[in-house]
């Protein structure tokens, strides 16, 4: 229990008249000024208060009004919850307490905007009861030329309410396409931002030398639409890479350019080419600074200088200097036992000979090249190739060969000389047909000929190995048909003069078992005469018979008449 103690002490043990409370009353009146110790006065709470303790107030002996709170404020109900808003309370519900009441952005309060805890009867109540907080409403949206909203005409449009505009065909919509319903001064429905228009803009396709647009192609360009520009290589763009198509119908920001961003060109170096992938476009024409180019000497042509192949170019857009390329020289050959017979070189060169240039030479009499070329060309290393040959003595006449014979092969190389072999006919050529003078030899050794001998015709029978013609000193074995039997030498070869030794063996039928009879008759009848010789012989009888009989009627015409006898 708290006391309170009101220091009231001009006498020791008296009180002063006691004090005027806020939130109580005493129960009776009184007109005294001094009160002495131990007085006792009774209090009532005031409206609006209720009592919690004893409400009675002491003078102690300090002189003191001695009592505990004894009174305390009345609580009002709880407003209750304000839809689409809020209630603002400083301290609590006690009795004098005020509240606020305000509304969300888009609604306006309808009602009083404060309440107060007050006196009601004996009670306490809120002064005024709880605001409705009712949404804030907007005009319909502004009507546009030559595009519409998608709100409709009889819609209500509360605060938020969102429309969006869109343009007939050919035109653009310039502004915010969508507007919504805001408040302004909490109370007042306006539609924002303002509401767009729809006009007909176009830009025309930017022509920029050099340039590559790299998104955004199109034939023309309406409001809004975005092109990206990038530059080819070599050159750098001056200006905004994004531009897009304005209300004025210009681009914003303006169409940039491409400048030179390199050296222009390739420098022009005698006799000199440059490495494929310098190249990788036929329309590459810029080349950037610090750009480094390595060139090679033409085929026949050598660097001037040791230094390195390249050109790079500089801050300037220029080339660093090259001395370029210079013509390769062939050293005069120097022929033993060999004359130049044509050559063809070029005599406005300080050289005597040069790349491309070429010699045909041959041999001096009784001596042959020990390479097969006739002809030295001078190379791009400034050498020739092939090299220059020596000539040493020829070959003697080719060897011959028995059954054979060889002839000169014609060639268009002057130094190469080869024969070609043959043989006889009946014989075949075994070994290589070509030989070549080379080193004084001939090379490889010669082939032989050999005879041949024709297939051999065995009835009922083969050789071992089936071939057209057979080479001499080849051996073969007959083979007899199944049911025939070898009758005379199984392996026979073929001689050196094509014919083959020993003499052909048979191949006879093998007489089954029981039939010797018939093989006897049939060789009796073997013995007989044909059919044919028959047939003739007995024509020929017939003829002589014919003969005869003719000679006698002429014999009987020729004797004399004679009389009977005598």
């Amino acid at each position: 229990m708290t006391l309170v103690a009101i220091l009231m002490t001009p006498i020791l043990g008296d009180c002063n008249p006691p004090p005027r409370l806020p939130f109580a009353s005493p129960v009776h009146p009184f007109y005294l000024t001094r009160f002495k110790t131990g007085t006792a006065l009774k209090y009532v709470c005031n409206l609006g208060y209720k009592k919690i303790n004893s409400s009675h107030l002491t003078c102690n002996f300090n002189g003191e009004w001695m009592y505990p709170v004894f009174c305390v404020k009345k609580q009002c109900k709880p407003p209750g919850e304000l839809m689409n808003g809020k209630v603002e309370m400083k301290s609590n519900l006690a009795y004098g307490s005020t509240i606020q009441f305000s509304c969300s952005k888009g609604y306006q309060l309808v009602g009083e905007p404060t309440s107060q805890c007050h006196i009601e009867g004996r009670g306490v109540n809120w002064s005024n009861p709880l605001p409705e907080c009712v949404s804030v409403k907007c005009d319909s949206p502004p009507v546009i030329s030559n595009g519409k909203h998608s709100g409709g005409i009889e819609e209500i449009f509360t605060y938020g309410s969102l429309v969006t505009y869109g343009c007939d065909p050919n035109f653009s919509l310039v502004g915010n396409a969508s507007i919504f319903c805001s408040v302004v001064n909490k109370t007042i429905g306006v539609w924002s931002p303002g509401p767009p228009t729809c006009k007909k803009i176009i830009c025309q396709k930017p022509q920029i030398p050099k340039a590559i647009l790299a998104s955004g192609f199109k034939a023309f360009y309406v409001y809004k639409d975005t092109i990206v520009i990038s530059c080819m290589n070599g050159y750098v763009l001056r200006g905004s890479s994004s531009i897009r198509c304005e209300v004025n119908n210009q681009w914003y920001p303006s169409v940039p350019t491409c400048q030179p961003n390199g050296c222009t060109n390739l420098p022009d170096i005698p006799f000199a080419s440059w490495e494929s992938h310098i190249f990788p476009t036929k329309n590459v024409t810029i080349f950037g600074v610090g750009t480094q180019l390595k060139y090679q000497c033409k085929p026949g042509y050598r660097s001037v200088s040791k230094e390195p192949q390249t050109v790079i170019c500089q801050e300037n857009l220029t080339w660093t200097p090259s001395r370029g390329c210079e013509k390769v020289c062939c050293p005069k050959p120097n022929l033993e036992n060999i004359r130049i017979i044509s050559e063809r070189r070029d005599l406005t060169h300080v050289c005597f000979y040069t790349y491309g240039d070429y010699i045909f030479y041959m041999c001096d009499k009784g001596y042959l090249p020990v390479s097969i070329d006739g002809r030295s060309s001078c190379q791009a290393d400034g050498k020739w190739a092939p090299k220059t040959p020596s000539c040493k003595s020829g070959c003697n006449f080719p060897p011959s060969i028995a059954h054979g014979h060889h002839t000169r092969v014609s060639s268009y190389n002057i130094f190469k000389y080869e024969v070609l072999y043959g043989c006889d006919e009946g014989y075949t050529l075994v070994g290589p047909a070509k030989l070549s003078c080379s080193s004084s030899q001939w090379t490889p050794a010669a082939p032989l000929c050999k005879a041949l001998c024709l297939k051999p015709e065995i009835e009922n029978g083969k050789l071992s190995m089936d071939k057209a013609h057979y080479v001499a000193m080849e051996n073969f074995t007959v083979h007899c048909d199944s049911g025939f039997s070898v009758v005379g030498p199984q392996n026979i070869t073929c001689s050196e003069d094509g014919t083959w030794y020993p003499e052909l063996p048979k191949c006879e039928w093998d007489v089954p078992e029981g039939c010797e009879q018939v093989l006897e008759g049939r060789k009796l009848m073997h013995c007989l005469a044909s059919a044919e010789e028959v047939k003739m012989a007995l024509e020929m009888y017939k003829l002589s018979l014919e003969v005869e009989l003719l000679e006698l009627q002429r014999d009987k015409a020729r004797q004399p008449i004679l009389g009977p006898p005598m």
